[in-house]
């Protein structure tokens, strides 16, 4: 398993990645930022050639448009993959509330909500969504790994690369996913965010617990999660932080990351 993972991971070098933050529904912004980055056509049909989409998450709740961008989502996968290229769809906090039949924080209609968790699990169950991807040493989650997970991974594990810890991380979703089991500590809830753990999974840490427990972490993560007034970097270049809000967009001021052929992240702002 983990010598195809690292193949994959080596396949990535000739290619650039866009990662894109929580959408929340607004889908004007999302489609002026695809556009801007070249990845989309103003017809909307994908352009971004064999290079690859990273989106985080939370594509639902706040904003009005949340299903045409889960549509726009599908075709771009499709014609993406057809022209050698990727789009790859995270789950987010949102998404998995959904899963667990939370439905109080959504703002989905009554109506819409079981089909499109139906949807979610079909999506999960045949690879279409995910919850980390890893390549050319980033990993990428919804909300990040600190110290207190990181340890409990290498447990699990008995190497981590980026890339073994992203299948890793997969599996264990899947898994619960299928069984409808959601006690692994990836699902955890920090009490900064009104749950009853210190450290919080992948889907709900609050980006300041995380920073402050990190260290240990050998990686480099992006993720977004947490709302913040700008795009954030730590000063090791760990921790790249992105949920600056696609309404940004249409203000001219939001800004994505891109890490480039060489390796090195740099951010592009909507022109």
């Amino acid at each position: 398993m983990y010598n195809i993972s690292m193949a994959r991971e080596r396949k990535t070098t000739d290619k650039k990645i866009f990662i894109i933050g929580d959408v929340h529904g607004e889908y004007h912004g999302f489609a002026a930022a695809l556009i801007s980055s070249k990845l989309m056509s103003p017809e909307l049909k994908w352009t971004g050639k064999k290079n690859i989409l990273v989106q985080i998450g939370d594509i639902i709740d706040r904003g009005y448009y949340p299903m045409q961008i889960d549509k726009l989502l599908d075709v771009l996968q499709t014609e993406a993959k057809k022209a050698g290229g990727k789009v790859v769809r995270l789950v987010g906090n949102h998404e998995l509330e959904i899963l667990k039949k939370n439905y109080s924080i959504t703002s989905l209609p009554y109506f819409q909500i079981e089909s499109f968790r139906n949807k979610l699990i079909r999506q999960i169950t045949d690879g279409t969504l995910q919850v980390a991807y890893a390549a050319k040493g980033y990993l990428i989650t919804h909300a990040g790994i600190c110290n207190n997970l990181y340890e409990i991974f290498k447990k699990e594990l008995p190497r981590i690369t980026p890339s073994t810890l992203a299948a890793h991380i997969n599996e264990i979703f899947k898994k619960a996913v299928a069984e409808d089991n959601y006690n692994h500590p990836i699902f955890n809830i920090s009490f900064m965010r009104g749950g009853d753990s210190k450290y919080g999974g992948i889907f709900w840490e609050d980006l300041r617990s995380l920073i402050e427990n990190y260290k240990e972490v050998p990686f480099n993560q992006i993720l977004g999660h947490t709302r913040i007034m700008e795009n954030f970097r730590t000063k090791d270049g760990k921790i790249t932080a992105i949920d600056i809000g696609l309404l940004k967009v249409l203000e001219g001021e939001y800004s994505y990351p891109v890490i480039n052929k060489d390796k090195k992240l740099t951010f592009k702002k909507v022109a």
